[in-house]
């Protein structure tokens, strides 16, 4: 049993040492290498997210209708007219083709509504047709639709040079249009966020990379955050040309009357052509450890008013006129905010189980591993001389020595097969030194010949 035993532990000490080897090596390396997997966007991402207008701090408006748009129906009456509104945007974001193990990319769908609008009466709830384009009524509850498409390194999130486009106008027929120079992060930040990185957010309706600053530190539903604050300044949208043309509805000719301007030099009835301008203003509360963004605030401001260069004899009136075309600030919903911050805790728990859990586990067991490996390999060999020993260095097959139970068990040495061995003989000393008795017969015919040879 004992030489069993010890052939088992041969067998099974080199195998632990290579267990323990292995696990801690995978301890040291392993974190490095399933960390920087975990931390990498997932290709399965679909997130849906939902954002309200609400009261600016520094607004006077209506809490229930805090953001304000102008009516296109007013296009055909005298004069524009300013509604206060409610706004509410929904955007999906998942994963589409081509997408790699490096990048991927990202398809985002949003719709930006309008579900009421403030009336002397009851709020008016303006329907959503869902027609084609150029083909909406202008009572239209739809405010604003696109689908971005762009290519993101799945390590920084930020775009690549493969795919950047994007379609501002609801309807299957709508061309996408080529978006160039795109380097701000949207959908998602780099893991290992900190405060003082340089961080930039696309804005897709000015189509500028807005700026961030570091603002504070923020616990967000439970999720210690980042913030950080952006705002891009005026743009003409008039400027930004998708074709040889301005984009419909960044340039519009009205009288004097209809805008509402009034003053020296200005006639109610002159024709005076205005560009529409809009900037925005970014809010964003990031997770430092996994680059998810928690919450979100944006606010767009459009409005109508003169090109940078004008005339030198345009009238000041003209020249200071602004007609507010939307303004809103919209900030995602509660249940947005908690489901957001479920996946950033859940990201950090499975990216601390890599960095550390795992580590010291590995390295803990594989410590244990090694010693065990170590042991049964001394223990090996310790007990292999003693049972060769036994075997007075024959084979040996592993099968006890039998004998009769009513004899007693003898070893014969030499020639002689009766010499009992004594029962406090050493069998390796009696192996070497025991010697054959003389033959009695023998002994008396030698007596003999000398009693002969006396005579």
């Amino acid at each position: 049993m004992a030489v069993g035993r010890s052939r088992l532990a041969r067998v099974i000490g080199p195998i632990l040492i290579f267990v323990g080897a292995l696990l801690i090596t995978s301890a040291i390396a392993g974190p490095v290498y399933v960390a920087g997997k975990l931390t990498t966007i997932p290709l399965n991402l679909d997130i849906t997210t939902v954002a309200r207008s609400e009261k600016p701090a520094d607004s006077q408006a209506d809490a229930q209708f805090p953001a304000r748009q102008l009516d296109l129906c007013s296009f055909n009456k005298p004069k524009a007219v300013i509604n206060d509104v409610s706004v509410t945007t929904q955007t999906r974001t998942l994963v589409t083709s081509p997408s790699d193990k490096s990048t991927m990319t990202v398809q985002s769908g949003m719709s930006m509504v309008v579900p009421s609008i403030k009336t002397k009466g009851e709020p008016r709830h303006p329907e959503l047709t869902g027609a084609a384009k150029n083909e909406r009524p202008c009572d239209d509850g739809l405010v604003q639709a696109w689908l971005d498409r762009v290519s993101l390194d799945r390590e920084t999130g930020k775009p690549t040079d493969k795919i950047s486009e994007a379609t501002y106008s609801p309807g299957e027929s709508a061309p996408a249009v080529k978006i160039g120079d795109r380097q701000g992060l949207q959908y998602r930040f780099p893991a290992d966020t900190t405060q003082d990185g340089q961080y930039s957010f696309f804005d897709l309706i000015t189509r500028k990379n807005v700026g961030l600053k570091f603002v504070e530190e923020k616990e967000v539903s439970g999720t210690n955050t980042l913030h950080f604050q952006g705002t891009q300044d005026w743009v003409d949208l008039s400027t930004i040309r998708d074709g040889s043309d301005a984009t419909l509805g960044t340039v519009l000719t009205k009288t004097a009357g209809w805008w509402g301007i009034e003053g020296p030099g200005v006639d109610a009835k002159d024709d005076i052509t205005l560009n529409r301008w809009a900037k925005t203003a970014v809010d964003l509360w990031v997770d430092p450890k996994s680059g998810i963004i928690v919450d979100q605030s944006l606010h767009y401001t459009q409005q109508f008013r003169t090109p940078a260069q004008v005339s030198p004899n345009t009238a000041k009136a003209i020249r200071d006129f602004r007609l507010e075309v939307f303004n809103a600030q919209q900030r995602w919903v509660d249940a947005t905010v908690r489901s957001q911050a479920e996946a950033a805790k859940s990201a950090q728990n499975r990216i601390a189980v890599a960095k550390y859990v795992v580590p010291v586990a590995g390295g803990v067991l594989g410590v244990i591993a090694l010693g065990l490996g170590a042991f049964a390999l001394v223990l090996g060999r310790r007990a292999a001389p003693a049972a060769g020993g036994r075997t007075g260095g024959g084979s040996y097959d592993g099968a006890a020595p039998s004998a009769p139970l009513d004899d007693e068990p003898t070893a014969h040495f030499g020639d002689d097969p009766t010499t009992p061995l004594g029962a406090d003989a050493d069998p390796a000393t009696e192996a070497f030194s025991a010697q054959p008795r003389p033959d009695e017969s023998r002994t008396e015919a030698i007596d003999f010949r000398k009693r002969d040879d006396q005579r």
